[in-house]
């Protein structure tokens, strides 16, 4: 029966049977509706009051003239008049193609004309025919509308509040007082939400409209409906010039007839040249009037950038809106939220999760995603782990699954064998059909007696490699096996293992911090520095690059790392190295013979080094956090294996400068190839390239003495071992 109401009368309707309880009455009548009405905040109680209709003086009234019962009622009766005066308000409603309001309840009680509410009323000496007046008068100022133009194109939040729609907001009282504030001004009372994505500034508006339906706003707004407009669905449509004006100016007249109408535009900087052709008046010029009449109710939502860039420079549009401006929550506030939003969640998964599991989401989404925040991508990750949970397959679902496919086979081949004529056939794959059935409809039961699904570390760990692909240490199972990774190092790079072993224990004891590290590989040419590097890159990520510092000898060569600077060809083509790093957070950057670089090149990753993040060139963070940064340099430091801050190496701090020095984890020094590493490598080489080729000692010898090691490494092994296997393939011919 009251499908149709709003979530305040339906209020009213059982406050006037708490009523009717109260005074022991056998029957629900008009005199207990006008008490639902006064009892409850609402249009209808605040106009009432005018007229010194109020709570206690009606009941005082209904007690004088009916008295109170005796006993308890023990159902609920609706008297005919009742009946008629909710008949009246749902044809009213349905005249005006909204839900049924407390007006309409009260004007559906006037038009019926009598029963005890009236007759109070007119013993009161109220004038009814005016009272029916200032009720209809908002509605037929423009005659009997079946929608507004706004309702058609625009969102109510206030019904979607209504509904539930919506989550509540925590840790914005400030914002939302600020939000109330302004709202209620005399002039100018246009609020502007400026704040980066995900702060919560349409949040902040969904809550305000939850705040409305609850009645717990000031009297100047109960009753107020917040109307989401997309600029898209303005622009929608309007062809020819005139068309996109004619529909802005009807919402503004809309808007500026109904009291009731807050606007609400989302992104409000698209004002700023929407619909502005030639010769055609933009949106923002359009609206600035109907603002400075105050006679338009209108709050904005914009990020900061935007607002500077669209908003700030337009004076005459800034100075009509009062600007609030929403920072990011810190990680208490973020937790203050996330426990109390977490049931809703949980009861929309069907799953549970401890308060361990979500301080750890917090801290892994505060620490590994960068770019985005909060609480938007807390929320988001506790989204997603959540339906992850979900999809947690047991062993009868997957039952459920396969019983379901057969079913659907054996009533296709049924239904085939009917119209083939086939009974006898038919009636057997029905008596299968009905065991399947009977299956099906057990598991059912079983399956909707499953408790709720539980979130594990697993299920964190899954998400967050899915959504940002860096692996999570502390959640375990992604942590590199030290002598795992050490022994493939060492089946790849000959006659380094130490500086393999200071390598991997560098790693090991970073894996943690979420920092971004800097190795410094120093030794003479040819002894496997830029090996070791690429191997070890390629083992522990998917995104390796690596660079030639050479061809970053001149300083303009910086572009081609952070972007082209504004004002010269190719600015914001985001075509440029670190915009993979951004990409893939994950990755190692291996920076070959780091000397060759310009002084300005080899400080720009000192910053990296110091901050874990730098600016591109379009003013955007690139975050370093999970990147592990490996430099090659052929200068010789002669104070041995690894890097200490008491070593005086003087070599590389004469070159690089100890400011940079000092930002290095650790400078890992690489020993001279001997006779015996130059053997090893030969026979790697002969295994891994040339099978074939079965080198004798005094051939072996040859290669060695000719490769010159001890100044060129072992760089030129490969070639002369490639020149005998053609010279062995001649002969074979």
């Amino acid at each position: 029966m009251f499908y149709n109401f709003s979530e305040e009368a339906r209020k009213i309707i059982s406050s006037a049977k708490k009523e009717m309880l109260e005074l022991r009455h056998p029957y629900i009548g008009t005199e207990h509706l006008l008490l639902g009405l006064l009892i409850n905040k609402n249009n209808v109680s605040s106009k009432l009051k005018k007229y010194n209709i109020d709570y206690k003086i009606i009941k005082k009234e209904i007690i004088n003239i009916i008295g109170e019962g005796t006993n308890e009622s023990e159902c609920f009766l609706y008297t005919p008049i009742l009946k008629n005066v909710l008949e009246n308000a749902n044809d009213i409603s349905k005249e005006y193609n909204i839900d049924i309001s407390p007006e309409f309840l009260f004007l559906g009680l006037l038009e019926e004309g009598e029963g005890i509410a009236i007759r109070i009323l007119i013993s009161m000496g109220i004038d009814l025919d005016k009272l029916y007046q200032e009720f209809i008068f908002k509605h037929t100022k423009k005659g009997k509308k079946k929608k507004l133009y706004i309702d058609e194109i625009g969102v109510n939040f206030t019904k979607k509040a209504q509904n539930n729609e919506f989550d509540p907001v925590i840790g914005r009282d400030a914002e939302l007082k600020r939000l109330i504030e302004i709202l209620t001004r005399r002039n100018k009372n246009n609020p502007l939400l400026i704040g980066e994505a995900g702060v919560g500034k349409t949040a902040l508006i969904e809550e305000l409209s939850r705040r409305i339906v609850l009645g717990d706003v000031p009297s100047k707004l109960v009753g107020k409906r917040i109307i989401n407009i997309d600029i898209s669905s303005l622009v929608a449509g309007t062809k020819y010039r005139g068309e996109f004006e004619e529909k802005v100016n009807k919402i503004i007249k809309e808007i500026e007839e109904q009291d009731d109408i807050i606007l609400f535009i989302d992104e409000i900087h698209t004002l700023v040249g929407a619909g502005g052709a030639e010769g055609a008046v933009d949106a923002a010029n359009i609206l600035k009037p109907a603002l400075a009449r105050n006679k338009l109710h209108c709050i904005g939502a914009t990020t900061i950038d935007e607002y500077k860039k669209y908003m700030e420079s337009d004076k005459a549009l800034d100075r009509r809106f009062q600007t609030i401006l929403l920072s990011e929550p810190n990680e208490e506030q973020v937790k203050e939220i996330i426990y109390k939003l977490y049931p809703i969640y949980e009861k929309f998964h069907k799953v549970s999760i401890s308060k361990d599991l979500i301080d750890l989401v917090i801290k892994l989404s505060n620490k590994y995603i960068k770019n985005r925040m909060n609480p938007d991508k807390t929320i988001d990750i506790l989204d997603e782990i959540c339906a992850h949970a979900t999809l947690k397959e047991n062993h009868n679902m997957i039952r459920y699954r396969e019983l379901t496919k057969e079913l659907k086979s054996v009533m296709d081949i049924k239904k085939q064998h009917i119209l083939n004529n086939k009974f006898t056939l038919a009636i057997k794959y029905k008596e299968k059909e009905n065991l399947l059935m009977s299956e099906i409809n057990k598991l059912e039961v079983e399956l909707s007696k499953i408790v709720n699904n539980k979130v594990t570390k697993k299920d964190i760990n899954d998400v967050f490699k899915m959504k940002i692909d860096i692996p999570i240490y502390e959640l375990g199972g992604t942590k590199n096996n030290k002598n795992k990774l050490i022994k493939e190092l060492k089946d790849k790079v000959i006659g380094q293992d130490l500086a393999i072993a200071e390598l991997v224990n560098t790693h090991i004891n970073c894996l943690n911090e979420n920092n971004c590290y800097g190795l410094m590989f120093s030794g003479a040419s040819g002894v496997g520095k830029t090996l070791l590097a690429q191997s070890f890159a390629k083992l522990i990520s998917n995104n390796y690059i690596r660079l030639d510092m050479s061809e970053y000898s001149e300083e303009h060569s910086i572009s081609k790392l952070i972007g082209t600077p504004a004002g010269y060809v190719g600015y914001g083509d985001n075509k440029n190295i670190f915009e993979s790093i951004r990409t893939y957070p994950f990755s190692v950057l291996v920076l070959d013979e780091i000397e060759r670089a310009h002084p300005k090149i080899v400080n720009l990753f000192l910053q990296i080094l110091d901050n874990n993040k730098i600016k591109d060139a379009s003013g955007k963070d690139i975050y370093f956090n999970n990147v592990i940064i490996l430099m090659t340099t052929n200068i010789v430091s002669k104070e041995g294996l690894g890097f200490k801050k008491e070593n005086n190496n003087k070599e590389l701090n004469d070159y690089f400068g100890i400011s940079f020095m000092n930002r290095l984890t650790s400078v890992i020094k690489f020993k001279d190839l001997n006779r015996d590493d130059i053997e090893k490598i030969i026979a790697k080489i002969c295994h891994q390239s040339f099978k074939h080729l079965k080198l004798k000692s005094s051939e072996i010898t040859d290669i060695i003495n000719k490769s010159n090691y001890l100044e060129y490494g072992a760089r030129q092994l490969y070639p002369l071992i490639k020149k005998l296997s053609q010279l062995e393939t001649v002969k074979v011919k």
